[in-house]
């Protein structure tokens, strides 16, 4: 009975390791990419930091964050208005001003 119950979990095992190589092996190389991804641009709006979609002039978001009491520098950013090309450099962004 042990040597059945034994033989039987080396075949499921080996089985369950060929399914892995298999399906690891069929994973595209290539990242998929998002191709509707948008540019944002995150700057000041009401004297609070807010992010506006690329080429619009009302805000997609605006945080309780208050321009005048961040760094000179990060205020004239603001001003200019800082592109972003993807959500994630986006997120980091906002990240950067503690949000």
């Amino acid at each position: 009975m042990k040597k059945i119950f034994l033989a039987l979990c080396t075949i499921f095992c080996t089985t369950l390791i060929a399914i892995s190589i298999y399906t690891m092996k069929n994973i595209p190389s290539q990242p998929i990419t998002n191709t509707t991804e948008m540019s944002y641009v995150v700057k000041e709006y009401g004297g609070k930091i807010a992010v506006f979609n690329q080429g619009e002039d009302s805000p997609l978001a605006v945080y309780e964050v208050y321009v005048h009491l961040l760094p000179e520098n990060d205020i004239e950013l603001l001003r200019k208005g800082i592109s972003v090309d993807d959500d994630y450099a986006l997120q980091k962004t906002l990240e950067d001003f503690g949000l």
